[in-house]
């Protein structure tokens, strides 16, 4: 608990020290694109957490129905925290989609209209994705995964015609 509890108090200081490396080598139109890309990714990344953590219970309670009512439910805090751990950081990178689409869509590598055309095998691929990604397996946690995830595709679409306006 106590080295998840410093990596997350010194979050701030190494991304500050990365941000003090990368800046000046960035154009002025480049750092104009930043600052909304971190808070985007940090509000995103949040987000995830908070959705992994709203999931996590639901995820146990599927888990533990699995084995019928015989099963005893030993909980063991290691596997515990690194089950709820693990759920939060598979939610938050992958919350991270939107971010990394719209940033596709600046750097010119996809447009909106080829985003648009391959909707049908995004949906399929989110939901390949949020199936592989989540470690409890549990339906409710793929579909609390999966959904957001479309509605992120849908969004970044949206704003990368925004962007090219």
């Amino acid at each position: 608990m106590a080295a998840y509890a410093g990596a997350f108090l010194a979050t701030p200081v190494l991304l500050w020290q990365l941000w003090r490396f990368v800046t000046p080598g960035l154009r002025p139109r480049e750092k104009k694109y930043a600052i909304p890309f971190i808070a985007a990714s940090i509000a995103l990344f949040a987000l995830g957490c908070l959705v992994a953590f709203w999931t996590f219970p639901h995820a146990l309670a599927w888990l533990g129905s699995i084995g019928g009512p015989s099963l005893t439910q030993i909980l063991d805090p290691t596997k515990y925290l690194r089950l709820i751990v693990v759920l939060m950081v598979a939610f938050g990178l992958t919350f991270e989609f939107p971010v990394l689409l719209v940033s596709l869509e600046v750097a010119g590598v996809v447009t909106p209209k080829r985003l648009s055309s391959w909707r049908r095998w995004a949906i399929v691929l989110i939901v390949v994705v949020a199936g592989v990604v989540t470690p409890s397996s549990d339906p409710f946690s793929m579909l609390a995964m999966a959904v957001p995830l479309y509605v992120f595709y849908e969004l970044s679409i949206l704003v990368g015609w925004v962007i090219r306006r």
